[in-house]
This record gives structure tokens, sequence and C-alpha cells, in this order.
């Protein structure tokens, strides 16, 4: 008899919060996981058999995926589809042409399209879009992160199951300590993340050096000789930080910003959120909509738009507790559930 599962997902690389994610999905499901390798997608995890999982996994090419052979990774999983059998197949996006190609040999009542990209960074004409197009109706459901992912299947005309699983997987939450009434002289803003293009930060320094105020920047990345030349006396910058760290980093500050141009999610801002600390994101990161404005946990600015980046730093100054109260208000268990949910209801 094959081996069977409720759910095979093909998915790139082993993050923490996937793994997170997947742990609690299995303890309900039947689960495998199918990698295609280590990569610089995601912060990885090292999958290691000694640790216990609550799922089964396996890896279609061993080191790099930047690196692998794509056709012996199709060969591979057409053979290990071939063994086992299950209930649905999980597809994460259509950027895998190992998996996309197999969309069309899945039956279409057996295959599910998870969705992290947003309709931002999405092209969804020309040829891009007749092939994402394609894929996507090969899928009988669509499970999106967020209301910017679900806009994709929208202007798809995708007729099939929709159903928003508010997350792109589960962070660690240590057990925390959050001073409720917080008495502040200065307010301290915080970014943490890649010093990259995509992430708006020559904007950011600008506008900082522009108005004074403190601004810590974590993180390291190629563009840091010259974001540091054109940084002012009030931007600070730390370098790479531990995980384990970060909790003290996101204490001894006030506010978090994400100015990204282009940001699937953003699962920096729900560490910031659940540490405290209201948040600034710009109308291009992909959890805005549930992490931010519907929660009303911070605002949100029109990219590159100099006004209506001064107005939420107005903003929230002025309204400072009401945004930290419902930021420590924000309920992760019920968010958590919700996408184990989506994933166990398949």
């Amino acid at each position: 008899m094959k081996p069977h599962y409720d759910i095979v997902y093909l998915t790139n690389t082993p993050s923490f919060y996937k793994i997170n994610l997947c742990n609690e999905v299995a303890k309900q499901k039947s689960l495998l996981l199918v990698f295609y390798g280590y990569g610089d997608e995601a912060v990885n995890t090292a999958l290691k058999d000694t640790k216990e999982y609550n799922f089964d996994y396996t890896f279609l090419w061993e080191g790099n995926s930047a690196k692998r052979n794509k056709f012996s990774c199709f060969i591979k999983l057409v053979k290990l589809l071939r063994k086992i059998s299950y209930n649905k197949l999980l597809f994460s996006g259509w950027f895998v042409p190992e998996y996309s190609i197999y969309a069309f040999l899945s039956p279409k009542r057996k295959n599910c399209m998870l969705c992290e990209s947003t309709i931002y960074e999405s092209n969804i004409s020309g040829v891009r879009g007749f092939i994402k197009r394609a894929i996507i109706n090969r899928c009988s459901t669509a499970l999106p992160s967020g209301i910017a992912h679900k806009e994709i299947f929208d202007a798809m005309g995708f007729k099939g199951d929709i159903h928003i699983t508010g997350g792109v997987g589960i962070f660690h939450k240590p057990e925390r300590v959050v001073e409720i009434d917080k008495t502040l002289k200065e307010i301290k803003y915080l970014y943490v993340g890649r010093l990259i293009e995509c992430k708006n930060l020559r904007f950011l320094i600008e506008r900082f050096n522009e108005n004074g105020k403190p601004l810590t920047i974590v993180g390291k990345g190629e563009l840091e000789p010259k974001l540091k030349g054109l940084a002012k006396e009030n931007i600070t910058f730390k370098g790479f930080i531990e995980n384990d760290k970060l909790p003290e980093v996101y204490k001894a500050h006030d506010v978090f910003i994400l100015p990204s141009r282009t940001e699937t999610w953003g699962l920096v801002v729900e560490e910031a959120i659940y540490w405290g600390l209201p948040v600034i994101t710009s109308d291009r990161v992909g959890c805005s909509n549930e992490m931010v404005i519907s929660p009303k946990t911070g605002i949100t600015f029109e990219l590159d738009n100099i006004d209506s980046f001064n107005s939420a730093i107005n903003n929230i100054e002025q309204n400072y507790k009401q945004y930290r109260d419902n930021a420590i208000a924000f309920d992760f268990e019920k968010r958590d559930k919700k996408q184990i949910m989506c994933f166990t209801n398949l």
C-alpha cells in the first residue's frame, strides 16, 4: 500500500515560520513537505534528523537552491508523487517551474495554490500573466495570505474557493512583558531588515535627516556603506543582530517603520507589534491591511510621498497611546489559529 498524506506541500526552502505553522497543521493532518533546497529567499532553518517534527519532509535538491538542476528536481518530484497518495497538493505560488508543470499532471480537484505574492509586484498581463492564469486555473482552491494577495486571483477571474490565511507562518513568540503605560520623552524609531534597494531605505534616511528624530537601523546588506554615508548623526546603524536578541531591541524602541517599495508580507511587522510597537508601513507592504489598517496598530503611508510620510509620523506621535494599546491587544493566538484552520480545512 502506498503511503498516504492529507496534504503534500510543495514549497521552496525551510523557513522557521513555515516550519512552526506546519508543525501545528500536522497535529491534525498528515503532512509531507517537499523542499527544493536551501536558499536566500527566507530565513532558513536547518532540518535535522535528530529533531522531532510532526510532519514528514524530503528535499528534491541538497544544498543551494539557486544551483539546483530543475530537470532533475522535476523527475524526482514525479517519482515521489507516484509512490504516494494524497488528498490535496499545495503549491507555494507559481514561480517554481518543477512544481508549476506538475500542476498539469495532478487532478485539478486536488490542487491548491498558496499565494504569498501581492498584486503590487505580480505581473498579470502579457506572457507572464498568461502562464500564471493557466497555472492558477489548474487549482480548485486558493489560499492567499491577505487582501493584497487575493486581488491577484480576483484580477485573473479565479472561479475556485478562496480562503485568506491572514499570514505566512508562525514566528517564535517568547514570553513577553510589555510596559502598558509607557512614558516617553522622545519617540525612538526602528527599522529591522536587509539593507537592500527594495526596502526603500534612502527615502527613510532622507526623511529622518530632515526631521532629526532618532532612528535605529538593524541589519546588513549591499547598501550599508552608501546609507551610512547618507545618514546624519540622529541615525544609528547596529548591523546584524541575532533573532534571539531582537526582543531587547524592539523593547528599547517605540515605533517600527517598514518603508518598502515591495514586500510580499513583512514578518518583522508582526514581531514589532508582538512587542508592543505601533508601526508605520508603506502601502506596498503585503501585511498592511491585516496587521496595520484593520487592527489599527499604526499608519500606512503612500509610497515615496513625502507629505503622506510626514503625516503618518505626526499621526503616530499624536495618537501614540491608542496605537500602542492596539498593538499590545492584538490577538496572535486567534490569528495563528486562523492560519492553521485554512490548512486543516482543505
